[in-house]
Parts: structure tokens; sequence; C-alpha cells
């Protein structure tokens, strides 16, 4: 392969895998706004509930707003955790200057597509952590939304 067809699939690569990497920095930040929102409107709704829970005249079935009080603090503790993961793999720029000076242009290419493919790995699988934060986060504020309009209408029925 000529020096020239080999430089440019290595610039390709680099591309591809720069692209990839900056992927996964934009899918963090989207985790980490979501988690953001999920966080806030679970403690929105916490407040909320306790607040109506507190006002509505004693009905029948008024304790129960305590369990959706409870699934929106949980709610709002995942989301938390979901934030609380903010470790993203970035490559330093005064290590990246040191461990490639003095190397020729293929040499540079080859080691930061391999040193950026390895970070970009690992906050893939980080971001997997996150999600999976996020989504308990997120299942348990729609239960409790759920749930606490079946108890608002069991309070106004009965």
């Amino acid at each position: 392969m000529s020096s020239d067809t080999e430089r440019n699939r290595d610039k390709l690569i680099y591309e591809i895998i720069v692209d990839r990497y900056d992927q996964e920095w934009k899918r963090t930040n989207d985790i980490d706004s979501k988690a953001s929102s999920v966080t806030g409107f679970a403690g929105l709704l916490a407040t909320l509930t306790a607040s109506i829970s507190g006002l509505v005249p004693q009905a029948h079935y008024n304790f129960l707003f305590l369990v959706p009080l409870a699934i929106f603090i949980l709610s709002a503790v995942f989301g938390l955790l979901a934030l609380w993961l903010r470790d993203f793999g970035a490559i330093q720029p005064d290590v990246f200057i040191d461990e490639y000076a003095n190397r020729t242009e293929t040499e540079v290419l080859r080691r930061y597509v391999g040193t950026t493919s390895m970070l970009t790995m690992y906050n893939f699988e980080y971001n997997k952590d996150k999600t999976k934060w996020l989504n308990i986060a997120f299942s348990l504020l729609v239960f409790g939304i759920g749930l606490f309009f079946a108890i608002a209408l069991v309070n106004i029925l009965v």
C-alpha cells in the first residue's frame, strides 16, 4: 500500500473514531439533562403530593398519599444517582502532547485512534450504567404519577 493511501486510510479511521467519541460525549450530556429533569420533576411532584395530602380534608384514604410521595422521593434519588456518575473519560491535552511528541503523522494517528477507541468503549459502558439508573427513576416517576391520580380519584369518589 502506498504511503498516501495508508495516510488517507488512517485519517478516515481517525475521523470515524473521533466522530463516535463525540457521539458518546453528546449521549452523556443528553443522559445528564434527562436525569436532571426527572430529578427536578420528581422533587416537584413530591412537594405537591405532600402539600395536597396536607390540604385535603381528612378523607378515608388520605394516608395513601404517602405511597406516591415515597415513590417520587425514590425516583429523585435514582435520578440523582444517574447524575452522580459523571466520569467521562477524555484525553488530557498535556498528556497528548507529551505522548505524541517526536512521532510521525501516521504513528500519531494510529496511537490516537487506539487511545480514543479505548476511551469510547469506556464511555459507552459508563453511559449504560447512567441509563440504567435513569430508566429506573423515570419508571418510578410514571408509576408514582399513576398511583397519585388513582388515590386522588378514590378520595374524590368516597
